[in-house]
């Protein structure tokens, strides 16, 4: 099911630029002097991007982050977050070669191909370096990757990232190093050897690159991707780090691998000072400096005080795939602040491009952050992202997560489980068996993303239902339906999922109707959208100790065509100009809106559509039972919010076949008069017109009864229609 909840995120906002003001010239009387033409404007100077990547500095390594107590001594990086933002909300992918491969591609492995190590990049694929190239807008811009390449598999070519589209590549071709200090350098398809400090040398070969581009005066674009904190722990130089206890024998190695882990990343912080203490004023001011780790810290020296050692570098939890982030200097407008948005490694992609010229919300996989970097305190934006997600394939480990700014859904090996990252990014509590309709909404995203088709859906539309069974599990399927929006020559696709879960069955909805609608002499006052609804219903449900009335805050039902029930939203008389819809459920006299002169707007289906385009059903949905056929009892329509079955009218009684009759009737005489009170007859113009009187119909004071030892609601065709209140528990999924 294609969602269109997100689609609705992807607007770019405008901005305009005044003109300057002209000024008088003041009269002089000495004589003029003539002043040469002034230069001519130049174009604004393109902003410069430089992106660096930390290999294995998961947030419990980060002392931008408040998890650990036990972190590295980094200046340089403080100092970036302080001028910048903290992103607190960041996944990579658990691997290396993963999530360079979400930077390069902007698409999930899912859909790159790159899901797994050692996978291989396609040199003909449209990489990041080669993108920014393509366009007119950016053309300009020069090109590095200088330290870890590692997306060539496990015996690179070493023109790989050449024939990739990079401009210029220096560094370690294959993975990590087996010696910080003694280690293959390739740099434009020629290998030689290095004896210097690997994290020193990256940055000398970075810093020349950078020099001769500004000598050049051309804009770039420097990939910088460090190997450390990676494996093997070592002794960083002691000039580039603050641990002076380690000794770098292998035992003291062996016995203290998170001090040297640590060691290494105080290393990485001074050498990035250096880098960056090598730019001029003007040049720092003018580029776009973007941090980020490429996965979680590895088991051997994860903090266990954080994270579990088995929920590390290479797992799909949290310790595995949220990665620090810190975005500092051009057009990053707010100053020392944290943000909460969902950040994926993928979106580095187009938010590159953006900064070097582009103009995308959207591409593949990839959703703009800068607009974010943009932002003021005074004018916040809305994130693009909703939705994260990652996966991994390993023979460890297959699998997939997605979360929303909440939860997190966690498929492995096909089994799922749920955590509240609201509540503890530890993952210990798995609360799927309590929230099931969060799980399948998730587990909905994930499949949109995945491209995963369920089987062929059942097309029902404008079918006529005659399955009667009360067990709503009878009615897992996929269902899809093509209609048509009359007033506005429309056409829709209905998608309908029905599965089971922990005793629950997911109702996953866009609810878009089995059957043409709009089709009143008044067209909807709002227009109908794809929504992305989730309901679960009890597939075993039973009576609570009291009913519950139906209100505004819960939706009352959903049917077998995935359109819910909305009875109650109307306006009352004497609340604003009587036409608003009014909130307070204690207010009387609250119209009806199946009372034809009330002029409600519906279509012949007793269906119109909310503020935010959702349809819904008013009153007696009429398309999908036979309304007029008395040969047969009418089948169920769908499950109310407590789990109970919904009837179609037609019962069977005696060894005939009649309609149900409600117990509620209009009141006789008049209503009162005076303030509050709209005067003149009971005439169903009001909800309150009615009465319920106890065995006057078939039906209960809920329009539900039961037969051969199952309750049900029953479709009336008069008042309340539907249903008036709930024998059982209404699932939360229904709040509105």
């Amino acid at each position: 099911m294609v969602k269109n909840s997100l689609v609705i995120l992807l607007n770019i906002l405008l901005f305009s630029c005044g003109g300057s003001s002209d000024v008088e010239e003041p009269v002089v009387t000495v004589p003029v002097v003539v002043s040469p033409e002034p230069p001519a404007e130049t174009e604004p100077s393109k902003p410069n991007i430089l992106l660096i990547i930390a290999d294995d500095q998961g947030v419990d390594a980060s002392a931008q982050y408040s998890y650990s107590s036990d972190l590295p001594n980094t200046p340089n990086l403080n100092a970036l977050a302080e001028q910048g933002i903290v992103f607190d909300n960041v996944w990579a992918t658990p691997a290396c070669t993963t999530t360079r491969g979400t930077i390069i591609t902007g698409q999930h492995g899912v859909n790159s191909g790159i899901d797994h190590v050692p996978a291989v990049i396609s040199p003909d694929a449209q990489t990041l370096q080669r993108y920014i190239k393509a366009q007119q807008v950016s053309s300009a811009y020069q090109t590095a990757v200088i330290g870890k390449w590692h997306l060539g598999g496990s015996n690179p070519d070493l023109n790989h990232p050449i024939e990739s589209g990079v401009d210029y590549y220096a560094g370690t071709i294959a993975g990590t190093v087996d010696d910080y200090y003694d280690w293959q350098l390739t740099e434009n398809g020629i290998n030689t050897n290095s004896s210097e400090y690997h994290t020193s040398k990256i940055t000398d070969l970075a810093i020349d690159w950078l020099g001769e581009q500004n000598q050049q005066g051309n804009p770039w674009f420097l990939w910088l991707a460090y190997v450390a904190p990676h494996s093997p722990f070592h002794l960083p130089p002691e000039h580039l780090h603050s641990r002076t206890d380690l000794t770098g024998t292998d035992e003291d190695i062996d016995a203290n691998k998170r001090d040297y882990f640590l060691a290494a990343i105080e290393a990485m912080d001074a050498e990035i000072g250096r880098l960056l203490a090598s730019m001029s004023d003007e040049q720092r001011e003018n580029t776009l400096i973007l941090y980020v780790g490429d996965n979680g810290s590895p088991a051997g020296v994860i903090d266990k005080s954080v994270f579990e050692r088995e929920h590390s570098k290479g797992s799909l939890y949290e310790g595995g795939i949220r990665v620090p982030m810190i975005a500092s200097g051009y057009s990053v407008n707010r100053k020392n602040v944290r943000e909460s948005a969902l950040i994926n490694s993928t979106d580095f992609f187009i938010s590159i491009a953006n900064t070097a010229g582009s103009d995308l919300s959207l591409l593949n996989d990839s959703y703009d952050f800068t607009r974010l970097l943009k932002a003021s305190a005074s004018e916040p934006v809305t994130p693009l992202r909703q939705i994260n997600y990652s996966e991994f394939v390993s023979s460890d480990i297959t699998g997939w997560v997605v979360r929303d700014e909440q939860h997190k859904l966690v498929e492995l090996e096909g089994e799922q489980h749920l955590f509240d990252l609201e509540s503890s990014i530890a993952e210990e509590d798995d609360i799927i068996q309590t929230t099931a309709t969060i799980a399948e909404a998730l587990s909905s995203y994930a499949r949109d993303i995945r491209n995963e088709v369920l089987e062929s859906a059942i097309d029902i539309t404008n079918a006529i239902f005659v399955n009667r069974s009360a067990n709503c599990a009878d009615y897992v399927e996929h269902y899809q339906s093509n209609v048509f929006d009359v007033n506005n020559s429309a056409l829709f696709d209905g998608d309908l999922v029905i599965s089971v879960l922990n005793e629950h069955c997911i109702f996953q909805t866009n609810n878009i109707p089995n059957h043409d609608f709009n089709d009143g002499e008044q067209a909807f006052p709002n227009n109908v959208s794809v929504q992305n609804d989730s309901f679960a219903v009890s597939a075993s449900p039973s009576h609570a100790n009291a009913i519950t009335a139906i209100s505004l805050q819960t939706d009352n039902a959903i049917l077998l065509n995935g359109v819910k029930v909305d009875l109650l939203a109307a306006a009352c008389f004497g609340v604003g100009d009587g036409k608003v819809g009014c909130n307070d459920m204690n207010q009387p006299w609250r119209y009806d809106p199946m009372f034809t002169a009330n002029g409600f707007r519906v279509d012949s289906h007793n269906a119109h559509a909310q503020p935010d385009g959702s349809y819904h059903y008013h009153g007696t949905p009429n398309a999908f039972y036979a309304e007029n056929d008395n040969s047969a009892e009418s089948p169920v329509v769908g499950f109310a919010a407590d789990g109970y079955p919904i009837f179609g009218p037609f019962i069977e009684d005696n060894g005939s076949i009649r309609k149900v009759t409600s117990s509620f009737r209009l009141r006789s005489g008049s209503r009162a008069t005076g303030a509050g009170s709209p005067g003149g007859d009971y005439d169903g113009t009001y909800r309150d017109d009615y009465e319920y009187v106890a065995g006057h119909g078939d039906l209960d004071e809920c329009n539900g009864m039961r037969v051969n030892g199952i309750y049900g609601y029953y479709i009336s065709d008069g008042f309340p229609y539907i249903l008036t209140c709930f024998k059982g528990t209404p699932d939360p999924s229904f709040n509105k």
